[in-house]
């Protein structure tokens, strides 16, 4: 439902940055402890933005170096779910086999 959403406002938008932008978006609104989960309103803020930067796919991928999404700050409306998921990515980032 959320892609035929995001195609209605980003009709160009290509399937692999769109499924990959969903998986971060939904595994960004399991998080524990958000004050305010993303919504549609910001994942739509969010696309918008990635697309204005022309990233691909790949740009979006994360790893224990990169483990906040792109440009996340316009998914997180709250500044101590900004704090609170920037803290998780600093600790995912200091496990080894990361």
């Amino acid at each position: 439902m959320l892609a035929q959403i995001v195609k209605v406002h980003h009709p160009g938008i290509k399937d692999m940055l769109l499924s990959t932008a969903l998986t971060q978006f939904f595994e960004l609104r399991e998080t524990p402890g958000l004050k305010k989960k993303p919504s549609t309103s910001e994942m739509l803020d969010w696309l918008k933005l990635l697309l204005a930067e022309d990233l691909q796919p790949e740009d979006l991928k994360r790893d224990g170096v990169n483990a906040l999404p792109k440009l996340h700050g316009a998914l997180l409306k709250n500044e101590q779910d900004v704090h609170l998921f920037e803290r998780l990515a600093f600790m995912a980032r200091r496990q080894p086999g990361r």
